[in-house]
């Protein structure tokens, strides 16, 4: 094993600068000034100043040299100061590595359960120590920095480990070749999973008889675990082997594969061997290992109970190798987590741990609440106690949801029980005044899987249920990713089954031990609670068993308070609803049920939202009939009439009116474009306003979108019932965890709560508007209409004097009737029927009556050919044509 190179930079010192040479023109110029000036003095002194340049040049050239000799002295004694402070550091890490190394390498009798170790320690000797120096070498310090390279170039007497493979073949003097191959062997042993060695040994080596392992003899030695070869000896040359070892016959050094030259091979004696081995066995039992043999294949739950002791609060769920184990989370717990593969035994683990609490406590003292997520069968023998609570399945997974969201709501009911009594834990509490909840979950992950915020109602519950008497017993296949670290972090009991992977073991109970079970050994566990980890054989309970603890508490009183109330029921009679109420609001999470009271009035408009069958037809009818009977309200009922739904919004009444529309959206989408923005406008407007001035609204649809995409929002109050498809849902402001394919009628969501319509047996009559009945008759009378021949026709035989409008003056008439065209021709009579007239508009467009009445105001539809717009008084309204037979002949 050869420690990871470790590069020190050696101290630095700069290189000496470049020699100069003699500056030339320095020294030239003054001599050149010189002869100038004794040219034109003719003194010869003035040579005498041509001696300074030289002079100057020499000394400068002098001094710059001095300096540099002073600054590389002073660089080099730096640098060795700096040498012999990294010559301390690196004495401190070659005794670091050295001790590193023994610690990743131990001697034979510090051996431990290791699984992972990597490497065979074979012996010692010296090991390269990694450390290398980098840099330039200065030439002053060479001789120090090759004998700091040469001290710590090597690590005395180090653990000798050679890399990972399965074979060595072991060579030479019979004797070292066993002792040598028994530190390998138990290297081999300890470096397995707990429990997963198989050991081969040839005959004479009684000491492998102490391994935590299955010995057989063979010619050879080898190790394996779970079927992968971990070490295999050869005592021959033959076959290919990854490391040979040679042990001369003639006493001459051993020789290995790839080792230094001297190095000292680890014997071991069979004694030294034996008490090695049986200190890892000691480790393994203590890590819940157990010998072949050591546990039953079966055990009857029945024949524990029967002589089990401790206290009442311990469940018997099975035996170990020390007789019965007794589990008690309300001490050790509190709660618990149970992991397995499919056909380990993980539900009969579950269904023995509820068994075997509820046969030593009565129900008053002991509750359950079952959550069975594998189709609801694993929980069925269990049905009978009187101790269930609940039984929830993914059968119904809103109703599993439902339940353990209730869960939250029994939290603050057992805290305020606790403060009713001046009690900080349920142990505190009178026998019987709060029993204990278990809260039993086959398949977690199927569970959380349906509604990812489960999460956080088991965390919560998790973190405080101790002293409120909540407990948790978790199965799942495989808790890794399933289970969440802040739900764990409370979970201090736990039970692996046989899972697939060693890192699944591990997970659960810290050890890979589950994953070493045999498949046909069901029932068989590693247990991981206060007393550490052990191997137990889960109990099974029978048919037999049940009905002997059904029968000892039948007659035991069972506690009011339940964790939940019940679903709201499929069917719901209007008489079952409290007075005012058109229905229940499930709340489980307060753990009640609440009266669903839509007041138009008050709370605003009503839009009721379904499919076909949904029961939006009888909500509304229930409401009309709390209406009437509660608020003393006129009902008016209108469906698919856009003209009587327009008239019984718009029509006063002194007492209050409840204004019913059902298939809203048929309505709006039976008028034009411009009819049915205005009807829109109309009904968003007294959804807003009426109830100031006593009228409501409630309206039924099949969605929210389309032609009601404009009105919709001006209701307050939304319920929404069984929708087509989860798109439908969304739309109509839904949430997507609420949609429900299998809702009945009148089943639907109310501000995100279910709800169940107390469907009203009938359907109230259709409103019908009292229309006047008007018969043009007497002066001042116009009728304006597409076909002026009929209307003409039909008041002559009525006896009614009708001319024309193109020629009023004709004859003498009391009514003048004429088309759009002909009336906007005739300008003073249609000004004079406008002043002071009353006209009758039959069979026109809005445009028409626009155009000649100069009014913008919206228009209330026209229910069919006998119904006409009359204008009187500078409105208009919707009226009935009575006495005279105006339809197409």
């Amino acid at each position: 094993m050869t420690p990871n190179v470790d590069r020190i930079a050696l101290p630095v010192v700069p290189a000496p600068p470049r020699r100069t040479g003699v500056p030339i023109v320095a020294t030239v110029a003054p001599l050149g000034l010189a002869v100038a000036l004794w040219l034109g003095t003719g003194s010869p002194y003035a040579l005498l100043v041509g001696l300074l340049g030289p002079l100057m040049a020499v000394g400068t050239l002098v001094d710059g040299r001095r300096a540099a000799r002073r600054s590389r002295r002073k660089a080099v004694a730096e640098a060795r100061q700096e040498l012999e402070r990294i010559g301390a550091d690196v004495a401190d890490r070659l005794a670091t590595r050295a001790a590193q190394l023994r610690a990743a390498a131990p001697e034979p009798d510090e051996l431990v359960l290791a699984t992972g170790r990597r490497g065979w320690r074979v012996g010692t000797g010296p090991v390269p120590s990694g450390i290398e120096f980098a840099g330039e070498v200065p030439t002053e310090l060479a001789d120090e920095i090759e004998r700091l390279r040469a001290s710590c170039a090597e690590i005395a007497e180090a653990p000798l480990v050679v890399d990972d493979g399965e074979e060595f073949a072991v060579l030479g003097v019979e004797p070292l070749v066993r002792a040598f191959a028994r530190g390998l062997v138990l290297q081999a042993v300890a470096r397995c999973p707990v429990g997963t060695a198989r050991v081969e040994a040839p005959d004479g080596e009684a000491w492998a008889d102490e391994l935590p392992a299955p010995v057989a003899a063979g010619p050879d030695w080898s190790v394996s675990s779970d079927g992968s070869v971990v070490l295999r000896i050869r005592g021959v040359s033959e076959g290919s082997a990854a490391r040979r070892v040679e042990f001369p016959a003639d006493g001459s050094a051993p020789r290995l594969d790839g080792a230094p030259g001297e190095w000292t091979p680890a014997l071991l004696s069979a004694p030294e061997a034996a008490h090695i081995a049986s200190r890892l066995t000691d480790a393994a039992r203590a890590a819940g290992w157990r010998a072949a043999g050591d546990l039953p294949r079966e055990v009857a739950l029945g024949e524990l109970l029967d002589g089990a002791a401790g206290a009442e609060s311990a469940a018997c769920v099975g035996v170990d190798d020390a007789g019965v184990v007794l589990v008690d989370l309300e001490h050790d717990g509190p709660h618990a987590l149970v992991a397995g593969t499919t056909g380990s035994g993980k539900s009969e683990l579950l269904v023995t741990w509820v068994l075997a609490l509820a046969a030593r406590r009565p129900p008053a003292e002991l509750a359950f609440l079952l959550v069975d997520f594998k189709g609801g069968a694993a929980f069925a023998p269990l049905h009978a106690l009187p101790h269930v609570v609940g039984v929830v399945s993914d059968l119904d997974e809103t109703l599993a949801a439902r339940a353990v969201q209730s869960l939250r709501a029994e939290l603050r009911r057992r805290e305020a029980v606790l403060a009713g009594h001046g009690a900080r834990d349920v142990a505190e509490l009178p026998a019987g005044a709060l029993p204990r909840l278990y809260v039993v979950v086959d398949e977690f992950a199927a569970l959380v899987g349906a509604d990812a915020e489960l999460h956080a109602v088991f965390t919560d519950l998790a973190a405080r249920g101790r002293s409120l008497g909540m407990h948790l017993l978790l199965g799942t296949q495989r808790p890794a990713g399933v289970v969440r670290d802040a739900l764990l972090a409370n979970v201090t009991v736990r039970a692996c089954l046989r899972v697939l992977e060693p890192g699944e073991s591990t997970a659960t109970v810290g050890v890979p031990d589950a994953a070493a079970i045999d498949a046909d050994a069901r029932g068989r566990a590693v247990l991981a609670d206060g007393s550490g980890r052990r191997l137990v054989q889960v109990a099974l309970a029978d048919a037999v068993l049940v009905d002997r603890v059904v029968e000892r508490w039948r007659d035991a009183p069972v506690p009011a308070a339940r964790p939940w109330v019940d679903p709201l029921p499929a069917v719901l009679p209007l008489t079952a609803v409290p007075r005012g109420a058109v229905g229940l609001v499930d709340r489980p999470e307060l753990q009640r049920r609440e009266p669903l009271v839509l007041d138009p009035w008050r709370a605003g408009a009503v839009l009721v939202l379904g499919g076909a069958a949904s029961g939006r037809t009888g909500a509304l009818a229930t409401l009309a009939a709390v209406a009437r009977e509660h608020a003393r309200a006129e009902v008016r009922w209108v469906a698919g009439e856009p003209a009587e739904l327009w008239q019984a919004i718009t029509t006063p009444s002194k007492a209050p009116v409840l204004v019913i529309a059902d298939d809203l959206d048929a309505q709006l989408a039976r008028g034009d474009p411009e009819q049915r923005a205005e009807l829109a406008e109309l009904i968003a407007r007294a959804a807003r306003e009426g109830g100031r001035r006593g009228l409501a609204v409630a309206a039924s649809a099949r969605g929210a979108g389309g032609a009601l995409l404009t009105a919709a929002a001006a209701f307050e109050q939304r319920v929404l019932l069984r929708l087509p498809n989860r798109e439908e849902h969304l739309l109509a402001g839904g949430e997507g965890r609420g949609y429900r394919v299998d809702r009945g009628p009148g089943s639907g969501l109310w501000h995100g709560h279910e709800v169940q319509f107390a469907l009203d047996s009938g359907t109230p009559a259709a409103w019908r508007a009292a229309l006047e009945a008007v018969r043009p008759a007497g002066g001042g009378w116009g009728v304006v209409t597409s076909r002026p021949t009929t209307w003409l026709a039909r008041l002559d035989a009525a006896g009614v004097r009708a001319a024309s409008v193109d020629r009023p003056d004709a004859d003498p008439a009391d009514v003048l009737v004429g088309d759009p065209d002909g009336w906007l021709a005739a300008h003073p009579a249609l000004t004079g029927i406008r002043r002071s007239g009353r006209l009758l508009l039959h069979g026109c467009a809005r445009a028409d009556h626009r155009l000649l009445t100069r009014s913008r105001e919206p228009l209330p539809p026209l229910g069919g050919d006998d119904e006409a717009w009359l204008l009187e008084d500078g409105a208009t309204r919707r009226v009935r044509i009575g006495g005279t037979d105006v339809r197409p002949a």
